[in-house]
């Protein structure tokens, strides 16, 4: 299964992309003016970003979980590489912007340099991260409906050909960006065990508070139950997805990949993880 390619898959340097991502609109955020307010939601696929874009939504939105719950997720934070439901969304929408993106930072490299978006990295451990992407791409006709065992994915993810590339390469082109006063990192182990505290964070981080009386509606609003239920979030009508395969938002829980790797397979990933995530200073939560 090492061979396995998608129909029309691309490559970026050496990113394979879908061609839902087109050579086109990859140019176009390049030279994307972005402003003082605006918000880029960044993560490596499965690692929680539409939790995660959903709380900072939310934050820059006063709570309102109304529309939340009414407006689909695009269409208040768009995916900026992918068609009908990215960057051509912007002119309609209200500034500041709140975006997401799976790219990696490359393509970001002028507006990183500007200074002006904020940035925030979402970040998982990578055992769960590739399960998670296993049953995605299991689930996802985009994907091809991949057919293979967890084992074969696992040779994808050793041969580096998963969509947006190595897990690993990935957060190295953006944790060296830390460091920079406009970029912040949230962990997804962070957000199951103390939200409130990462919702203080991210506010001081953008410098905008949520009103006291809806704090807790909006912590509610953001547990696993609510968030799978939520149309507006959860894709369940997505043609695209299979769900009886596997949910769009499958268990979301900590320590999953222990009923898939192997031995081998896990002291490969801790052997990777200790060489490039542990030296940046990140330490993240396995179980």
């Amino acid at each position: 299964m090492a061979d396995y390619r998608i129909s029309g898959e691309w490559l970026k340097d050496d990113m394979v992309l879908l061609k839902i991502a087109r050579p086109e609109t990859i140019d176009q955020i390049e030279s994307l003016d972005m402003k003082e307010g605006d918000v880029l939601i960044v993560g490596y696929p499965k690692t929680g970003t539409t939790w995660i874009q959903e709380l900072i939504w939310l934050i820059c939105n006063d709570g309102d979980i109304a529309t939340a719950r009414s407006l689909p997720e695009f269409q208040r934070v768009p995916y900026l590489e992918v068609n009908y439901v990215g960057i051509d969304l912007l002119p309609q929408l209200p500034r500041p912007y709140v975006m997401k993106t799976h790219l990696r930072s490359e393509t970001f490299r002028k507006q990183i340099q500007a200074g002006k978006v904020k940035v925030i990295i979402c970040i998982r451990n990578p055992k769960d991260t590739l399960i998670s992407y296993y049953h995605f791409y299991r689930m996802n006709s985009m994907l091809g409906n991949f057919k293979g065992t967890w084992d074969e994915f696992f040779e994808l993810y050793e041969v580096k050909h998963l969509i947006y590339g190595d897990y690993f390469q990935w957060y190295v082109s953006w944790l060296q960006h830390l460091d920079k006063a406009n970029v912040m990192l949230i962990k997804y182990e962070d957000m199951h065990h103390k939200l409130p505290d990462v919702i203080n964070d991210v506010s001081e981080f953008l410098g905008k508070r949520l009103p006291e009386h809806v704090t807790d509606d909006v912590i509610q609003h953001l547990t696993f139950d609510s968030m799978s239920s939520n149309d507006a979030v959860n894709h369940k009508n997505r043609t695209t997805f299979d769900q009886k395969i596997s949910p769009f938002m499958r268990k979301g829980k900590i320590g999953d990949w222990k009923n898939y790797l192997t031995e081998a397979q896990s002291a490969l990933v801790d052997k990777t993880y200790k060489e490039i995530i542990e030296p940046m200073g990140i330490t993240l939560m396995f179980e």
